[in-house]
């Protein structure tokens, strides 16, 4: 039988079996010269940063390293994929304290690549020094928000408080995040905010999953809203549309459903306010294109709005 030569550089006799395994695909068997199994198992940092697995192995002899197959095997070495222990490995000192703990724990996952093997995790004290960083980076936005939008959401809470006092209501819409905040809002004011009061009439338009897809499916996704609006909406109700962008297309065309019947329109946006601003009878920007942070604001400006509200209408 002639000699099997390494699969990578065609010279060297193949002495060791590599199994390559990656996201998503099935294993590559391949058989290497001691240099090149050497040479990819110095890379193996770099591999397993791309999602690769590389398991180098020999046949093992009980007490004897299964990487050298020189050295006294001392160390077990464990193979993991995607939270899978895969193969054992018996390594000698040398061989298996290449990796931390005398562990050889290659993740063939997305983790890898955002934290190398190895390294720890944050203790609890830098965590919290980064959520304590996180929370006052959105309290400072919400600052100058306040500044910024005061006068925009004095002017909100007038034209919400004279629409219900006149009997109208209160149509909400956006997508996402910004679909959860216009039901958020729609439920505070159909049940209360603080005050025992009566109810105020309020839809939120994102709600109905079989409306939604109705519209979507006969018409186009970018007409859900407006379409809602056609039907639900009359003169002297106001839309809030929320759209941390300003350019969301189904809000967009709800605002102009709106605006064709007599339905004033406050705008929930971020920094530039889109192609909102110009549209909306009042558009509230938020000074930040961060979306999380927007959102945020815009919750605090709802929750402020319900609270002046329910104080000029109930108190």
């Amino acid at each position: 039988m002639s000699e099997r030569l390494c699969d990578k550089c065609g010279k060297g006799p193949a002495t060791v079996h590599v199994t390559e395994t990656g996201e998503g695909r099935q294993p590559v068997e391949r058989h290497l010269c001691k240099a090149c199994a050497e040479e990819e198992r110095a890379q193996l940092p770099g591999l397993v940063a791309a999602e690769t697995v590389l398991d180098i192995a020999t046949p093992p002899p009980d007490d004897v390293c299964e990487r050298c197959r020189k050295r006294p095997a001392t160390v077990q070495a464990i193979l993991i994929v995607k939270g899978e222990v895969q193969s054992l490995q018996n390594l000698c000192e040398e061989c298996g304290p290449r990796t931390p703990g005398g562990l050889t724990i290659h993740l063939g996952q997305e983790a890898a690549a955002k934290r190398p093997v190895g390294e720890e995790e944050p203790s609890l004290a830098a965590t919290a020094n980064e959520a304590r960083a996180a929370v006052l980076e959105s309290a400072e936005v919400k600052r100058r928000f306040a500044e910024y939008a005061a006068a925009d959401i004095a002017r909100a809470v007038h034209i919400v408080a004279a629409c219900l006092r006149a009997g109208h209501k209160v149509l909400l819409c956006g997508n996402g995040g910004s679909a959860a905040e216009a039901q958020h809002i729609a439920a505070e004011l159909v049940g209360r905010f603080k005050l025992e009061r009566p109810a105020f009439a309020a839809i939120a338009l994102t709600t109905n999953s079989s409306i939604l897809t109705a519209i979507a499916n006969d018409y186009s996704f970018d007409d859900v809203f407006a379409r809602a609006v056609q039907g639900l909406g009359a003169p002297g109700d106001v839309l809030f549309a929320y759209s941390t962008s300003g350019n969301s297309p189904n809000v967009l065309k709800a605002i102009e459903a709106a605006k064709t019947l007599g339905i004033s329109t406050i705008g929930f946006t971020g920094s530039s306010g889109g192609r909102m601003a110009a549209l909306c009878d009042l558009c509230i920007k938020v000074p930040s294109d961060d979306t999380p942070t927007v959102q945020e604001c815009h919750t605090a400006a709802g929750h402020t709005i319900c609270r002046l509200v329910e104080r000029l209408l109930c108190q």
